[in-house]
């Protein structure tokens, strides 16, 4: 395994929380702060495990370069894993529905050869996940709460620091309030949208993603 460095380039990310949910308008700022999120546990010696879009996928490794971090090795070694979101879905998946077994079974063995990868049982395992955001774009909003139930399950039996992303444009429309306010219920943390570009709905998603922890 490869010895972790402190890079002055990659900004460590501290204070890891168990499943944060952040909202964007803007891909280059979901890269940036993933590239925060990522580096920083690869730079600790830790696992990562990004289970995105390709585009997405392809923008974190390149920003990864450009803080000069280098991502090949911890490729190699198993250590940060690399998934595509609609694949990993349909792993899972039974009609458009999460199934709890089948879950347990893709994303608990994922996480066990990440950690195992870092060698070390105590390394802790920083994981991004978009795979409810492709539930939610395709309307399939119930199907998207049950995965991120399923996350918050999986987290009494595996230690790991998630992180879910969605897109602002995805809440246009008074008729998500509802949905969005049981979205953030499930979970620990909210990382508010950087801007707020629609102004009728601004004041009512800034209330919602204000960034409070849940208490």
């Amino acid at each position: 395994m490869s010895t972790p460095a402190t890079d002055p380039n990659v900004q460590l990310e501290s204070n890891l929380t168990p499943h944060t949910v952040q909202f964007y308008s803007d891909d280059g700022f979901l890269l940036d702060t993933l590239a925060q999120f990522v580096g920083g546990a690869l730079l600790s010696g830790d696992a990562a495990i990004v289970i995105a879009t390709r585009a997405h996928r392809d923008g974190l490794t390149q920003r990864l370069r450009d803080r000069g971090l280098d991502p090949a090795p911890a490729l190699s070694e198993g250590r940060f894993v690399l998934a595509d979101a609609r694949h990993t879905l349909d792993r899972f998946s039974v009609d458009s529905w999460p199934d709890a077994e089948r879950f347990t079974s893709a994303m608990g063995g994922m996480m066990n050869d990440a950690r195992q990868a870092a060698h070390s049982a105590q390394r802790c395992i920083a994981a991004f996940g978009e795979m409810v955001a492709l539930l939610w774009a395709d309307g399939l909003h119930d199907a998207a709460l049950r995965l991120e139930v399923l996350w918050n399950q999986l987290a009494q039996t595996q230690s790991f620091s998630l992180r879910c992303a969605y897109p602002v444009s995805a809440f246009v429309g008074e008729a998500d309030g509802s949905a969005l306010l049981r979205l953030c219920a499930e979970h620990s943390h909210v990382i508010p949208a950087e801007t707020y570009a629609d102004p009728a709905s601004r004041d009512r998603l800034r209330s919602v993603m204000e960034g409070r922890p849940r208490h």
